[in-house]
């Protein structure tokens, strides 16, 4: 992940609501589709959200760019075990997030942000979850945001 990309889990309701604790886990490694299915043509559908992509590893299938917009779907066995979205607030790409909530909307999913965040795939709270990150804050302000999140100097001893 990029200091500007804000990263997601794409979560099933239904896992979600089988197992909320597992928000308390690395939400981003969880495998939430194991036991879900992803909508009929997900290749497809993504494809429309951005370009496919290359990935070093072949249980990964990546559509968009490594330092911009993405999503990869990790596979076990030929079956999708989980999906995560990066969004470059950089510069946001309207086409992307639209298309992103919509996929989200037909696969009945959520986005789950890095830090346990629950997002419904609306436009409002999508806008709200990138605008309230550390991703959006360094963007705005980058020096402020540096200067809050690197350790004190130990050379003053």
């Amino acid at each position: 992940m990029a200091i500007w990309q804000v990263d997601f889990a794409i979560v099933p309701r239904r896992a979600l609501a089988k197992n909320p604790r597992g928000l308390l886990a690395n939400v981003l490694d969880t495998d939430w589709w194991s036991a879900e299915r992803l909508p009929p043509g997900f290749s497809q559908q993504l494809a429309a959200v951005a370009p496919a992509g290359s990935s070093e590893i072949p249980e990964r299938q990546t559509w968009g760019e490594p330092d911009g917009n993405r999503v990869d779907v990790w596979f076990e066995r030929g079956q999708a075990t989980r999906m995560t979205a990066h969004v470059d607030v950089r510069r946001l790409d309207a086409k992307f997030g639209a298309m992103l909530l919509q996929f989200a909307r037909v696969a009945d999913a959520v986005f789950v942000r890095a830090d346990g965040l629950v997002v419904e795939p609306l436009v409002g709270a999508f806008g709200a979850a990138l605008r309230n990150s550390p991703a959006w804050k360094y963007v705005v302000d980058p020096a402020t945001f540096l200067a809050t999140h690197t350790e004190p100097d130990d050379d003053d001893e």
